[in-house]
């Protein structure tokens, strides 16, 4: 994060202070700030820039009479100064377990019949497991993500919503999430120590896929 930061502070600099043309640099500065702001939502972080464009930010640098590049410098300077990653961040894409455009959709639901603020915390404890390692969780929150959403789709399992809801191709993703991620969870949450034990893996607890299929469905539903 720290690495994107220095980069579109140096675009915004050069910008403002006539080192560098809109023209010749807005398409890298909207891909810099897209990219930071999905990781300012896995971070459960609010994006201090709310210039997705740099025409956004000629304006408001002009609006506001910042005549001197030592205006427009010192502003930018102080827009991400209390920016403090929570954790190191990977490179993006590599430890999401939900996407975090995913995130922000769900987020962006304004929907009077479910509160679904407990299903986005889900999603973000699960990126946050899965990045950190910790395997046994991401297994057990996976499950209760699929055991809290089924009156979304009018069901009352999720084995329901598995067999009943949906295309055929979005049945058997559901399936194979009831019935593979059931299995895998229940054997890590509720078998008793034994004399040898076998941790699982990213791969064992990779659901990523169905998962991301079944809440693309839910935010199509509720939207």
């Amino acid at each position: 994060m720290n690495e994107l930061i220095e980069q579109i502070k140096t675009i915004m600099i050069d910008v403002a202070t006539g080192k560098a043309n809109i023209q010749d640099t807005n398409d890298e500065y909207k891909r810099i700030f897209q990219e930071l702001d999905d990781l300012f939502v896995a971070n459960n972080m609010k994006n201090p820039n709310d210039f997705s464009d740099l025409w956004e930010f000629y304006n408001y640098w002009k609006k506001r009479g910042m005549k001197t590049y030592a205006d427009r410098r010192s502003y930018i300077i102080k827009l991400y100064k209390n920016i403090k990653p929570k954790k190191p961040v990977v490179k993006l894409g590599a430890y999401n377990f939900v996407h975090p455009a995913r995130i922000k959709e769900l987020k962006a639901l304004k929907n009077t019949d479910f509160d679904i603020s407990k299903l986005v915390r889900f999603c973000e404890e699960l990126n946050i497991a899965f990045s950190c390692e910790c395997y046994l969780s991401t297994a057990m929150l996976v499950r209760a993500i699929a055991d809290h959403i089924p009156p979304i789709f009018e069901k009352n399992t999720f084995t329901e919503v598995s067999n009943n809801h949906g295309s055929k191709s979005f049945k058997e993703s559901m399936k194979n999430l009831d019935n593979s991620s059931r299995k895998i969870s229940d054997s890590h949450l509720h078998t008793q120590i034994r004399k040898k034990e076998v941790l699982p893996n990213s791969n064992q607890v990779d659901f990523s896929n169905d998962l991301d299929v079944l809440l693309a469905e839910i935010y199509r539903v509720l939207k």
